[in-house]
């Protein structure tokens, strides 16, 4: 890069528009969030050497992702399903040459097969196997976010709508070699991570960002929640047969909830929140714990 600052500036604050927050966010939040974003895939990345070590293994491969996220059975339903789509997609795309073809589909393939083996190495009972291929037990966090999301388009205009779907496409692995220096600058880290590994983290990457905006909304709706009894209930209420009923709050409107971008201290106070967790001691003293929000 000659020199230059990498960064993902553009990207993040695009991702965070596709995750709710207005079209153009503060600027002192999307640069808090790319900090904190880079700071969670060196950790993961640390994480993962460590295992890699244990497994005596030169590189970090999915595998090592795998046994990460192995208490993350959701996580690792929404990298399979990521896989799967990339796999299905690339077998019915159109293209003149045959033999391209041939060779994407072979590779999207494998990735899933490869992903698939890590799985199975890890779940001896090939329940976590079942579990990321079926869809029995729901995703709340994710259809949380569907709903919140689909509320959100519908008080915008074409143009806007156009640019919010348009947003909701950005990921970091449109510049793959760009993520990379940008994950590992200003550390010693292993550099020796495969291309399906580095697929997996740029995931997660993105799903952190949305982990990020989901809190930072449901901390500002709790905020303006005056009733103890509301400030209880979930932050949704959605009938089962009619998935795209939404029973929000009355006094939160789109706008009302919505219609500012988020600051840096919610953003923080988000991440404080999903990066910490609560260990309760034989006394019965709670203490408070650092946990990765990637993981």
């Amino acid at each position: 890069m000659n020199g230059a600052k990498v960064g993902f500036f553009s990207e993040i604050e695009k991702i965070m528009h596709g995750f709710g927050d207005v079209p153009n966010p503060l600027r002192m939040s999307v640069e808090l969030m790319e900090n904190l974003i880079k700071k969670e895939l060196k950790e993961i990345i640390r994480e993962a050497e460590t295992v890699a070590e244990f497994r005596m293994s030169s590189k970090i491969d999915i595998e090592e992702i795998v046994f990460l996220l192995r208490r993350n059975k959701f996580k690792l339903r929404r990298i399979y399903k990521c896989l799967e789509t990339k796999a299905l997609g690339s077998k019915i795309e159109k293209d003149a040459s045959e033999e391209i073809i041939s060779q994407r589909n072979s590779k999207n393939e494998r990735n899933l097969i490869h992903f698939v083996k890590a799985l199975e190495e890890l779940d001896t009972f090939g329940d976590l196997v079942d579990f990321c291929k079926e869809e029995g037990e729901p995703d709340l966090a994710r259809v949380d976010r569907l709903l919140r999301l689909e509320k959100v388009s519908r008080d915008l205009d074409s143009a806007r709508y156009e640019a919010f779907a348009k947003a909701r496409t950005v990921r970091f692995s449109c510049a793959k070699q760009k993520f990379a220096q940008w994950a590992l600058s200003g550390s010693e880290l292993s550099s020796n991570i495969t291309e399906l590994a580095w697929l997996a983290l740029d995931f997660l990457a993105f799903e952190a960002i949305g982990q990020i905006v989901d809190t930072s909304f449901l901390l500002r709706k709790t905020d303006h929640t005056t009733d103890s009894i509301q400030q209880r209930m979930p932050s949704l209420t959605s009938n089962p047969g009619f998935p795209s009923v939404y029973f929000g709050n009355a006094g939160l409107t789109c706008a009302g909830l919505l219609g500012k971008p988020l600051t840096p201290d919610e953003v923080s106070e988000a991440y404080r929140r999903l990066t910490t967790r609560i260990r309760v001691c034989l006394s019965g003293h709670q203490e408070l714990l650092p946990k990765c929000l990637l993981i």
